[in-house]
């Protein structure tokens, strides 16, 4: 009891400036802290998806460094990254066949998109044409595409179109399936309300139908691009003579094994570019749904 009385003697004596400046630097901590944690819950997906990347890559060295995956199959990321720096350098072989691959794949994903928004559109919208086309839908959506390979060769013949025609028609359907389901799932109340009010058909299709459904269609326009890229690898190894899926295939064959990863890394890159332009046109296109959502 003395010794306390003798502490808080003490503090009671202690400089009023003294006491301002703990006072001060506890309410700078405490901001610091606090920005950390606002930095952090704004920018988590990011920050954390980061740390993910980076064990990744951590994993994949280790595994090679110890033996544990053959390096002779799977290469350090290192000589990977060594090889994709000299094939996209300039004058390099990756770098000349990214150009092609580009625009195969945005080609065959702007057509499979356009058919894909029109065609579900339409079906969704019009209900006898549903039911009418939906077994023959289910019977194309079924097929595997590896085995239209030979119907889209006859059709098209080994050039550019056939390898177009392949990377549409993957990218048709989850873009077809998702604006259909979303047009048919606009909720009645709201097309029942602005029949109410008076609006026509044109009105209610175009202001009320439509930008109900915007925010289902996304999902599947970023997996018809997803699908999109993976189709065009393949559809490249059909008499392609450029491409990063032929350069890959050659890679392989000349077991050129960390070129050969460098081609899939591109790809990949690729991929995760164009989702990420997606989602931002989504967010974009449907912010007005967020802020209806998250209160």
């Amino acid at each position: 009891m003395a010794t306390d009385l003798r502490l808080d003697a003490r503090n009671s004596a202690a400089p009023e400036s003294v006491r301002d400046d703990h006072v001060t630097a506890d309410k700078s901590s405490l901001t610091a802290r606090r920005s950390f944690v606002t930095l952090f819950a704004r920018y988590d997906r990011q920050l954390l998806g980061a740390v993910g990347i980076g064990v990744f890559l951590f994993l994949w060295w280790l595994g090679t460094e110890t033996s544990v995956v053959n390096p002779k199959f799977l290469s350090p990321p290192q000589d990977v990254y060594d090889a994709l720096v000299t094939g996209l350098s300039p004058g390099g072989e990756l770098r000349d066949q990214v150009g092609p691959s580009l625009r195969r794949g945005l080609t065959g994903f702007l057509v499979g998109l356009g058919l894909g928004l029109v065609v579900g559109i339409l079906v969704g919208s019009i209900r006898l044409l549903d039911k009418l086309i939906e077994p023959v839908l289910l019977f194309f959506r079924s097929l595997s595409i590896l085995a239209l390979f030979p119907v889209f060769l006859l059709f098209f013949g080994i050039g550019e179109q056939s390898k177009i025609a392949i990377v549409s028609w993957a990218a048709f359907w989850p873009i077809f399936v998702n604006t259909t389901n979303a047009v048919k799932g606009v909720e009645r109340i709201l097309i029942n309300a602005a029949r109410t009010l008076g609006a026509d058909r044109f009105y209610i299709f175009t202001r009320v139908i439509l930008p109900a459904a915007v925010p289902n269609i996304f999902p599947g326009i970023r997996l018809g691009a997803s699908y999109a890229f993976t189709a065009l690898v393949a559809a490249e190894y059909l008499g392609a003579t450029e491409g990063v899926g032929i350069y890959i295939r050659s890679s392989q064959e000349a077991y050129q094994i960390p070129s050969m990863y460098a081609g899939i890394v591109i790809l990949g890159v690729i991929g995760v570019t164009l989702n990420l332009v997606l989602a931002a046109a989504e967010r974009r296109l449907t912010g007005w749904q967020l802020g209806l959502t998250s209160r």
